[in-house]
């Protein structure tokens, strides 16, 4: 489509009309059609048959030649390409190309001259199309590098989360608080030891989950005794939103580990929202 408004189809129908003098016969197929197929053949290395053949099926071809509307049946037949050759004879080509290759030059000297009073004028610095606005693309449509969602790997985030909201807390408290013991190290070892494995017994997954709910209900149980003295106002949006989602996550995760099941309705896969990319 964009090929077809660049060819000077009128400068081609001057040359193509001196073939027929004649009033009589059947009306002539145009230029556009003629010189149109002539292009598809030679750019897509086809026959003559396989070239109808594309056209008959590609609305996008149709267009090409100059076509209305989309048709089912070959608008001629592959012995006419014999006489398109004919037709539009080298001389003629020639003269056409030379036609585009003017006005691909007298485009650009008109791009330079704009280019050239802008800079004379007001130029912002940016020779592209103007700012509209920003696009945002869900990340869950981009190929990325995302972790499978597994039990103990969302405790073990969760853990982590609500670590950083005591560190908070402690550093907002009016009367100054020092920071509970919450284990880190050993609770990050423990979290390795089970969820780096890529085989791993039913027994020590149960024991590794036991380990994450443990240290996480520490950690919601530390975070409910200092929200007493501290707002939890002081928190930011992601940090609050995040608890409230732990708080959630836990109570699930434990459900699951008391029935012994995979499965829960509404059941909780990422504590983070899908990321933005903004361009």
């Amino acid at each position: 489509m964009k090929l077809a408004d660049v060819i000077p189809w009128h400068v081609a129908e001057t040359m193509y009309a001196k073939n027929f003098m004649s009033k009589r016969g059947a009306p002539a197929l145009t230029v556009r059609m003629a010189l149109g197929t002539l292009i598809i053949k030679e750019t897509l290395g086809l026959s003559d048959i396989k070239t109808v053949e594309q056209i008959k099926e590609n609305p996008y071809l149709q267009y090409f030649i100059g076509l209305e509307s989309f048709q089912y049946e070959a608008p001629f037949d592959a012995s006419m390409l014999t006489h398109f050759r004919k037709r539009l004879k080298h001389t003629d080509l020639a003269a056409l190309q030379e036609e585009l290759l003017q006005r691909h030059l007298a485009e650009e000297r008109k791009r330079a001259e704009d280019k050239e009073e802008n800079k004379d004028g007001h130029d912002d610095g940016n020779d592209g199309p103007a700012n509209k606005g920003k696009l945002i693309v869900d990340a869950t449509c981009a190929p990325a590098d995302i972790a499978y969602p597994t039990d103990i790997g969302l405790l073990n985030d969760a853990r982590e989360k609500t670590e950083r909201i005591i560190d908070k807390l402690c550093e907002m408290h009016p009367g100054g608080v020092a920071k509970p013991r919450m284990s880190r190290c050993t609770a990050r070892k423990d979290f390795l030891a089970v969820g780096m494995k890529k085989s791993l017994s039913r027994k020590a997954l149960r024991k590794g989950l036991r380990k994450q709910l443990g240290y996480l209900r520490r950690n919601l149980q530390y975070i409910g005794g200092l929200s007493a003295s501290v707002p939890l106002t002081v928190l930011s949006k992601r940090l609050y939103r995040d608890l409230l989602v732990i708080d959630e996550l836990y109570r699930q995760q434990y459900e699951m580990y008391k029935i012994e099941k995979k499965s829960i309705s509404d059941r909780i896969v990422s504590i983070s929202p899908p990321a933005k990319i903004v361009l």
